[in-house]
């Protein structure tokens, strides 16, 4: 069972991302990684949901990233609240981050201090997509 629910949520995470490939050529990834206490979870997940979900999504509904979400998992590794963000390319990232640390901060004063103690580690990537196949003409 434990296999079935991760490839179903590896294959619903693909296709999301497929989707907003499609829309562009190569598009830019960047994963947040993140170690956060089992405990803490349910909390943060609740965080995400009622203040920081709204602004990302406006963020998105204003071109400024083409998508973005979350992967959580009880299972496996220690990197357990990861987010991800399809930019046009990595200068958009930065501009939709620094305009979400913005609105965070205008709307949500302090909210950082009562999220950030529970991220024990964190890491970031940012990935370039590459089409390696190719339509026959």
């Amino acid at each position: 069972m434990r296999n079935f629910i991760v490839f179903l949520f590896a294959f619903l995470f693909l296709i999301n991302i497929s989707s907003v490939i499609a829309q562009d050529e190569n598009p830019t990834l960047v994963m947040s990684q993140n170690i956060v206490n089992m405990q803490d979870m349910g909390r943060i997940n609740k965080i995400v949901d009622s203040l920081m979900a709204p602004i990302w999504n406006e963020i998105m509904n204003d071109g400024m990233i083409m998508g973005w979400g979350q992967l959580n998992h009880e299972w496996g590794d220690e990197w357990n609240c990861n987010f991800y963000y399809v930019a046009k390319d990595k200068e958009s990232f930065f501009k939709a981050w620094d305009e979400f640390v913005k609105r965070m901060g205008e709307r949500h004063p302090g909210a950082w201090a009562t999220v950030t103690p529970s991220f024990k580690a964190h890491k970031d990537n940012i990935y370039y997509f590459q089409q390696r196949h190719f339509p026959k003409q």
